[in-house]
């Protein structure tokens, strides 16, 4: 037996070597939520016999539907194994603040909802950035109007 890490692609079917390598058959790299998919469709998830039967499915146009059950056992296999979400940059989280404070919370707030499953650590960071910045400018607006 094999101890090869092999993985149906869920864009085309091919059965390749390796979870997060590029399709040989149709050259689609698996990312974000992508990447939990990937994981479902390899031997990591499934019996290795069970690979040709899956890569014919997709072949045949089923596209894969994982429940969210399955999506968050793989984010749990995938941030255990690789570092998915390094977070944002010093830059970014300069940039977060100032705009923040600058103009509006609301891009930081936007970007932690937007990224809450597929981006973990960033969404924390922005959250963390910009929720203080909201507290701040509706206490500002509150006592403006009120005061």
């Amino acid at each position: 037996m094999s101890t090869t890490e092999r993985a149906v692609c869920w864009h085309c079917g091919t059965v390749r070597d390796g979870l997060a390598q590029p399709c040989p058959g149709c050259g689609a790299v698996p990312s974000g939520e992508g990447l939990w998919v990937a994981w479902l469709l390899s031997t990591r998830h499934l019996a290795a016999d069970d690979l040709p039967k899956v890569a014919a499915r997709i072949r045949a146009g089923e596209r894969p539907r994982p429940t969210e059950a399955l999506l968050e056992r793989a984010r749990e296999a995938l941030g255990q194994s690789l570092r998915v979400d390094p977070g944002l940059t010093q830059g970014q989280r300069w940039a977060c603040l100032a705009t923040s404070l600058l103009l509006t919370p609301l891009p930081g707030l936007v970007a932690a909802a937007w990224w809450w499953r597929l981006r973990p650590v960033s969404a924390r960071q922005a959250l963390a950035l910009s929720a203080p910045a909201a507290i701040l400018t509706t206490g500002a607006a509150a006592y403006l109007l009120i005061g």
